[in-house]
């Protein structure tokens, strides 16, 4: 058996949407996909409800749904390791593993759209829940750059950066620059320690004050710049570190 690709193709995500779309007998069905209020269930049954959308009969999805929990934690966890491709994940059907990774690119769109609406600095549990959705679980350290317009509404979200376990390239002008191209007026750093650590590294601090001079010549400002750790987004701001 030739092993999984690392991604589901175009194709087989056309393939899978018509999966879901109609019955073994090829007349389209119409199934309710969650038949119980959603926030009365815990991690195993909303991902066991996610699993039957893909066909799978009700003892397979709770079935699929409890060894999934057992190999990666929780239901988070499982939609991360969908979109990476990590673990036993790469086994399953292709119509598994598509509808996984389009409940977690929902989800993200989500929060990102709750973000658009207002003050993102004012909204800190929505943005910490959503950082923590994309990033606390990266095994390599990334750059986000969160930018504003003059009322601190989201612009962009743009990864800028990515390296290692513990170090992650940074070009200020980049940054800045990309600022001026959207119209921003200011932006929120984040990276994640893959520790899970959220504590600031001298480093962090060096790399935030230069990344604030560059941005101070063109009339920017860096409104924060958040660390993300397992459990906890740091602000250097509220710690007394810009």
């Amino acid at each position: 058996m030739s092993a999984p690709s690392s991604l589901p193709t175009r194709q087989g995500v056309a393939d899978a949407s018509l999966f879901f779309a109609r019955s073994h007998a090829g007349m389209p069905e119409v199934r309710p996909l969650i038949p119980r209020q959603p926030e009365g269930m815990d991690d195993r049954q909303c991902l066991a409800q996610l699993l039957a959308a893909a066909r799978l009969s009700h003892d397979a999805a709770d079935a699929l749904a409890t060894a999934l929990l057992a190999e990666y934690g929780t239901l988070a966890a499982v939609l991360l390791a969908a979109q990476h491709q990590e673990g036993s994940i790469r086994q399953q059907p292709e119509a598994v593993r598509v509808l996984l990774i389009l409940a977690q690119e929902s989800a993200f769109r989500l929060h990102r759209a709750r973000l658009q609406r207002g003050n993102v600095l004012a909204e800190r549990p929505a943005l910490n829940a959503y950082l923590q959705a994309v990033m606390a679980r990266e095994k390599t350290e990334q750059m986000r750059v969160l930018f504003l317009d003059a009322a601190y509404r989201l612009l962009a979200d743009e990864v800028l950066g990515r390296g290692t376990v513990d170090h992650a390239p940074v070009y200020p002008r980049e940054i800045v620059r990309r600022a001026l191209a959207l119209g921003a007026g200011s932006f929120v750093l984040v990276h994640n320690h893959p520790s899970g650590d959220a504590m600031p590294s001298a480093e962090d601090v060096s790399m935030t004050q230069q990344i604030i001079a560059a941005a101070r010549i063109v009339g920017q400002q860096v409104a924060d710049h958040l660390i993300v750790g397992k459990g906890q987004v740091l602000s250097m701001k509220e710690a007394g570190l810009l």
